[in-house]
């Protein structure tokens, strides 16, 4: 099987299977080819530079903490636009800021996306931070944002950890990763007053920032886009919307990307809004034709 660059590598990202042991499948034929063609490799690499979902869906997985096991990363549809708007921001030095309910994977997509950059592209730089050292980088455990960095690379294609000379033992220290190939890095730090002083970076992730001390997120939005064109401001609200975080997300200058638990199909099945008390408005509402027709018709007459 010889890969070809299209014309819209969206005709590639059509061929890659949703279902998870299609998908699966496709990836072990996918890589293995890859594996011993070095020029359908450089062609790979570059459908990945020009449409990233292509990196999440056929190479990326993601661990599911509930099974112990490791999943195909296949974007969900609201995912990709998401993926797509990040990108973009990285490579036009543009703020974006992530509205986001918990468990909607934003913080995996951000740092999934830094880890893919810095296997792709000379001299590039990220900063990950969180309100905690133990929520950036903290050995064995699942839930930091390292631990989603560092599952990129325990799950890569053995063809592509070799090219880029990545060894954990050399490569991977306390809050810090490098890529040999290439010069590239992602840095972990935690967001105090301090917070990237000195630093300077392609992009920079603060998560959870709304839950930050709104004195420190004053002081870190003051002097963070000194260290980087590109911040990405995610979290869930917390400290109302006074604090800086809702701010970033009011402006012009940030491209907003939603992750709300209401557009995953997996939690949607079902959703009803309700504007007044007795009266309901079905948003799904072939669930509940197949399921409560009762409940169908009950709602057809409360409009």
């Amino acid at each position: 099987m010889k890969i070809k660059i299209p014309d819209n590598p969206k005709d590639f990202y059509k061929l890659i299977p949703l279902d998870p042991k299609e998908n699966i499948d496709f990836r072990v034929n996918l890589h293995k080819m890859l594996s011993t063609d070095p020029q359908a490799q450089a062609v790979f690499m570059e459908l990945c530079r020009q449409y990233m979902p292509i990196f999440f869906s056929a190479v990326a997985w993601t661990f599911n903490p509930w099974t112990r096991l490791n999943h195909p990363f296949i974007l969900r549809p609201k995912q990709i636009p998401a993926v797509e708007v990040l990108d973009w921001c990285i490579e036009n030095g543009h703020d974006a800021g992530i509205n986001k309910s918990r468990e909607e994977g934003a913080s995996e997509i951000c740092c999934k996306l830094f880890a893919a950059k810095t296997l792709l592209y000379e001299y590039v730089n990220f900063i990950v931070g969180s309100r905690k050292k133990e929520l950036v980088d903290n050995k064995g455990d699942y839930y930091t944002l390292f631990a989603k960095v560092d599952n990129v690379f325990d799950c890569l294609p053995s063809w592509w950890l070799d090219i880029s000379g990545y060894n954990c033992k050399n490569n991977r220290k306390d809050m810090l990763l490098t890529i040999p190939l290439n010069s590239s890095s992602i840095v972990g730090e935690t967001t105090n007053e301090s917070f990237s002083a000195g630093s300077r970076a392609t992009a920079l992730l603060l998560d959870e920032f709304g839950r930050v001390d709104a004195a420190t997120a004053t002081a870190i939005e003051g002097s963070v886009h000194d260290v980087s064109p590109c911040i990405i401001y995610s979290s869930t609200h917390w400290l109302g919307s006074g604090h800086c975080f809702n701010q970033a997300l009011g402006k012009e200058t940030t491209k907003v990307v939603e992750l709300i638990w209401h557009q995953n199909p997996t939690k949607n099945q079902g959703l009803y809004t309700s504007s007044e008390p007795g009266k309901i408005e079905l948003i799904d509402v072939d669930w509940y034709k197949k399921n409560y027709p009762e409940v169908l018709e009950y709602a057809m007459e409360t409009e």
